[in-house]
């Protein structure tokens, strides 16, 4: 999986709304953008081709006109901080310059171009042309293009290709069969033609560790067949597993290699004794796994669309704070969102309510991993690649694994309910019959257990 930054820009009126909408249709994932600061004005989606996610940025129109208006300076600025945002970021992988077919190539649309180059501030991206409204052309787009090149030489307009298109329906006047799917076509291909390549031919692939986690049937194994592409996890009646246990998967996709650890949450707000020890257990073999694969770069909180219980607060906590001392970032998987109209208005309705819980996220994705429903199953895969791809810039997190271990026994401590350890030899023997551990491994767990609470340094 290769993550694209598609910008889109142009004069105000030309059609880039309409040419994205056409280019995506049911593919298309309109998203807000937790990771990059976005404004009113311009608008991200987010579509797969061929295993690769493109994120096709809709900015606001500049309003010079072809004729040679004034240019709208705000619309300038937010194209400015886009470029900015996203070079900080994954960085620009093409810009598509949309204007209407002309036989003149004015200097208003000149001192557009200039402006939008001006905007980059020295970014090296590959421009290409979207000529719209080529429905009214006389002539075929060829002879057009190498016809008008001495006028684009003279405005300094370089373009390294274009595509001429129409947006109309093909039941449109004139009705054209397969007119818009030429379109579409055409600029798919302009724009898997021109992309700058995200890593050089030949690069190694970009390791990706992500702990899975939420309560027994939250569609989990689902959300990993969804990130696969293919079924890899077993989806079936969730069988009740030990908090921390944990499943391991590992696929590649495109330029990333993923491991992803599919693992049980918390089934209730606070837990018992026999509970507690339980996960202590497996949370040091999560460990072990997770610090020999060189650490996790991220947290996916998967909950169902419902509203913010209790429990769902103690996951966040023990996964987010206790195991990972608020160091990993986090993103939310929002599941069985196939009755929602639009996915998105779940995370509309309900980000602030989060927000008061106190459950943060520098990103987040509205899914369904239900087939039957191939718009929103369609929808959810590039939602979920959207954040993924959001997400793999971040650097892994990790600790020896006997430190890490340790600070996560004494904070685990926090979620027992009511129920006092046994102390001493007795403890220790409660975890060779109960656990069954060998008396030196229970002797050290014993240890974790029986230090008192302080801050760790």
């Amino acid at each position: 999986m290769v993550a694209y930054n598609i910008v889109f820009t142009g004069e105000t009126g030309v059609g880039k709304s309409s040419l994205i909408n056409m280019l995506f249709e049911l593919e298309v994932s309109p998203t807000s953008n937790d990771v990059l600061e976005a404004t009113e004005r311009k608008k991200r989606c987010i579509a797969t081709q061929d295993s690769n996610v493109y994120r096709l940025w809709d900015t606001p129109g500049l309003n010079g006109g072809t004729q040679g208006g004034v240019l709208t300076y705000q619309a300038t600025k937010e194209l400015q901080s886009l470029f900015k945002e996203l070079e900080s970021a994954n960085g620009v992988h093409l810009l598509v310059f949309c204007f209407r077919f002309t036989e003149i190539f004015t200097a208003g649309l000149q001192r557009i171009y200039e402006s939008v180059v001006a905007s980059m501030r020295g970014i090296q991206v590959p421009i290409v042309a979207a000529v719209t409204h080529a429905d009214v052309m006389r002539q075929a787009p060829e002879s057009w293009w190498s016809g008008t090149e001495t006028q684009r030489k003279q405005k300094e307009l370089v373009f390294a290709g274009y595509a001429c298109v129409s947006t109309l329906e093909d039941e449109d006047y004139p009705p054209t069969p397969g007119r818009r799917g030429k379109a579409k076509g055409d600029m798919w291909r302009l724009i898997k033609g021109y992309a700058k390549p995200l890593l050089p031919p030949g690069s190694p692939l970009k390791e990706v560790n992500v702990i899975l986690f939420g309560q027994t049937g939250v569609g989990k194994s689902a959300v990993v067949n969804l990130i696969a592409g293919r079924p890899v996890a077993e989806v079936s009646p969730d069988v009740q597993l030990c908090t921390m246990s944990s499943t391991e998967y590992r696929f590649v996709m495109g330029a990333h290699d993923f491991r992803i650890w599919d693992t049980a949450g918390l089934e209730e707000a606070a837990v018992g004794f026999n509970v507690y020890v339980d996960a202590v257990l497996k949370a040091l073999q999560l460990i072990r796994r997770v610090a020999a694969a060189g650490g996790v770069n991220l947290l996916l909180f998967c909950m169902p669309g419902q509203r913010v219980t209790k429990t769902i607060q103690s996951n966040y906590r023990l996964f987010y704070e206790i195991l990972c001392e608020s160091k990993v970032p986090i993103g939310l998987v929002i599941t069985y969102l196939e009755r929602e109209q639009d996915m998105e208005d779940w995370w509309t309705r309900n980000k602030l309510a989060l927000r008061n819980h106190g459950i943060k996220s520098i990103g987040h994705a509205c899914v369904t991993g239900l087939r039957n429903h191939p718009e929103k199953y369609a929808l959810s895969r590039a939602a979920i690649y959207g954040l993924l791809t959001d997400c793999d810039r971040f650097g892994k997190y990790t600790m020896p694994s006997d430190i890490w271990f340790g600070r996560v026994v004494r904070r685990m401590r926090s979620l027992v309910r009511g129920v006092r350890l046994p102390r001493g030899e007795q403890l220790t023997q409660t975890l060779i019959t109960r656990c069954g551990l060998k008396e030196d491994d229970a002797r050290r767990l014993r240890t974790y257990l029986e230090e008192p609470e302080h801050e760790d340094t």
